[in-house]
């Protein structure tokens, strides 16, 4: 599938930048819940749960969200988006479903001398187990080479039970439905699993380049229960399905040396914690055939992504209704032909753009053009976006109609801190946006909400704070943004015609600086922009002139450009920039040898889950998952 068209700008692959502030930080943390408070082992009661975690995180209204309960238990799930549209997905029972039958369950034990099984439906051979029926199985033990692999019919639907395994595959995945099955790995709480291949694969013909990820299925894929499950994908993605891919609960860690978490038709994701390291994206549909494909659709959760390329990538739509999304590292945070935010607690660092729309297209005046259907829309939630490029660039349409909107960035004139290539529209909620002003696009003279275009005529420093007060001296808003900036676009609700209002900077040395605004009308601007105003965004190159002299900026000295890296040799591994994590950090185990987990973590042999409250804090603490040591790789 080709990528979607977009012009990389010459900063690609510079140091990513720090976190953003500890106030937002702060504010995401207190919506937090955590997630294995939000789910039960029943139907109604991950219902219940996940409605709570929707309630708390993200504050999507009943007119943007709604869901209905059908006879079976299936729930229907309907969401407004842009532009009159509507999308509906469902959680069908076997999703909801985490509890089995002891008796009837049928059971792998795994261990170096081979694969026991007990009960019907599953042949063994040696290290490999296949299952040829629906059914339940347990899945326990460890084991340094081997395979579960799923030959169920289509429309059937085979669950296995992780209940303390630890499953390794040295020349292939380790879990591969083959067939169109429906695959379900449940969790089993209080237990820790470990999933991983090997840097290489062995195929039967010289053609075929599937399976490609330790967890891979050809079928709908569901992860869901309790427990917690780490996955190394050390030859291409981490989990992959080649149909529908469903996270319902769960804690789930992911390192991969390509995607992270890849769904082909969809990725849709009701709640859980996930912490995803990728070399390319972090969460991607790549389905380019279908629209109603390709989707990427997020509902809540606790999502942790330090991505190479695009944090969150969808083909065709990425829908966010709750959740707290927090996307450390990437070249763009969020993309997809339309970003449709409803709800939820959203922060990106990127290298490129903070939100990306944009349509896959052939020529270069196509990407710059205003493309129909194409659109970015913010109708609620948080979102903290702190880009070195565009804060949010459209190659269609912009719609700001609700929410909290906090934009850092860019840092260089030939980027702006809104840019699309048709139209902006603001209708309510709050923003503050501040960057540079070499390229300004602010909203349209259609906006019904009123909005102030600020100009300094000395620039401000990162971490300086910008403030509104009205006439009585009440703080209608504030933020400190990431990186230096010398304009800002700043709106919020009530911001009457009219009536004048103090915009005020404050910097760490206490220099402060106030400007009284009078409100003119829609748009009201003070100063004047030190640079070029822009014109209808879209993508920018250096022909444009934009850059300074005639050849793009280099990165920081020290850093290497990543124009000059050279691919490596055939059987080589790929080197990550110096100074960096390489993210394929977990080898393969000597034969008959249980890998050693990394340092700090359990290994998948059932021991007991962290106290009440502990893995929270370890991530509040800035430690996650991440070991120090790096997966080999390869090859690219």
């Amino acid at each position: 599938m080709r990528k979607r068209n977009r012009l990389r700008k010459c900063s690609a692959m510079l140091c990513l930048m720090a976190g953003l502030a500890v106030s937002q930080t702060a504010g995401c943390g207190q919506a937090s819940v955590k997630a294995d408070d939000r789910t039960g082992k029943n139907q109604d009661e991950l219902s219940k749960g996940s409605e709570e975690a929707l309630q708390t995180s993200g504050n999507v209204t009943e007119q943007l969200r709604s869901e209905e309960v059908k006879e079976n238990g299936e729930i229907v799930v309907t969401a407004v988006l842009g532009e009159e549209g509507r999308k509906q997905i469902s959680y069908e029972p076997e999703d909801l479903e985490t509890g089995w039958d002891q008796e009837s369950a049928g059971k792998l034990i795994l261990s170096d001398e081979g694969i026991t099984a007990e009960g019907t439906g599953v042949a063994v051979s040696g290290s490999v187990a296949v299952i040829q029926k629906q059914g339940t199985y347990v899945v326990s033990g460890s084991m340094t080479d081997g395979q579960i692999r799923i030959e169920a019919k289509d429309g059937e639907i085979v669950r296995l039970v992780l209940n303390g395994a630890e499953l390794w595959g040295k020349t292939t995945a380790p879990i591969y439905g083959e067939g169109k099955s429906k695959v379900v790995l449940t969790l089993a709480e209080g237990t820790q699993n470990v999933i991983g291949d090997s840097s290489t694969y062995q195929y039967e013909d010289s053609s075929q380049d599937e399976p490609d990820a330790p967890v891979f299925v050809n079928g709908d894929l569901t992860i869901n229960g309790l427990g917690e499950l780490e996955v190394y994908g050390n030859y291409k993605s981490g989990v992959r399905s080649k149909d529908n891919l469903k996270v319902m609960s769960g804690t789930i860690d992911i390192k991969a040396a390509d995607d992270g978490l890849k769904g082909r038709d969809c990725v849709i994701i009701r709640d859980g914690e996930l912490n995803i390291q990728a070399v390319q994206d972090g969460i991607k549909s790549n389905h380019d055939q279908d629209p109603e494909k390709g989707f990427v659709w997020i509902d809540g959760g606790r999502i942790t992504i330090e991505a190479e390329d695009d944090g969150i990538q969808a083909e065709t739509r990425l829908i966010v209704c709750g959740g707290q999304i927090d996307v450390r590292e990437s070249q763009e945070g969020l993309a997809g032909k339309t970003v449709d935010i409803l709800g939820g607690q959203i922060k990106a660092v990127t290298q490129d753009d903070g939100i990306n729309s944009a349509a896959s297209v052939d020529t270069e005046t196509e990407k710059m053009q205003d493309q129909e259907g194409v659109y970015t829309r913010i109708a609620g939630g948080q979102v903290w976006l702190n880009a070195r490029a565009d804060g949010i660039d459209s190659n269609g349409d912009l719609y700001v109609e609700g929410g909290d909107l906090y934009v850092s960035g860019p840092v260089s004139r030939g980027d702006g801190i809104l840019d699309y290539n048709g139209n902006a529209r603001i209708t309510g909620g709050i923003v503050f946006a501040a960057g540079t002003s070499g390229m300004m696009q602010t909203f349209g003279s259609d906006s019904v909400q009123n909005y102030l275009v600020v100009h300094w005529e000395e620039g401000k420093k990162a971490g300086d704070v910008i403030r509104l007060t009205d006439q009585k001296g009440e703080v209608l808003g504030e933020y400190a943004p990431e990186k230096d900036f010398d304009a800002a676009i700043i709106s919020v609700p009530g911001l009457e015609s009219g009536s004048v209002y103090q915009v005020q900077t404050e910097s760490s040395q206490g220099e402060n600086e106030t400007v009284e605004i009078e409100v003119a009308g829609v748009e009201t601007v003070y100063g004047t922009s030190a640079g070029r105003m822009g014109g209808h965004g879209g993508r920018r190159s250096s022909e444009d002139g934009l850059w300074e002299g005639d050849e793009p900026p280099k990165p920081p000295e020290g850093m290497q450009d990543f124009r000059e890296r050279e691919m490596p040799e055939d059987g080589e591994p790929f080197q990550s920039p110096e100074g960096r994590r390489d993210f394929r950090g977990k080898g393969m185990p000597e034969e008959g040898e249980a890998p050693k987990p990394p340092e700090g973590m359990k290994g998948g042999r059932g021991e007991e889950m962290p106290e009440e409250g502990e893995a929270s804090k370890q991530l509040e603490d800035g430690k996650d998952f991440r070991a120090e040591s790096v997966p080999e790789k390869d090859g690219t």
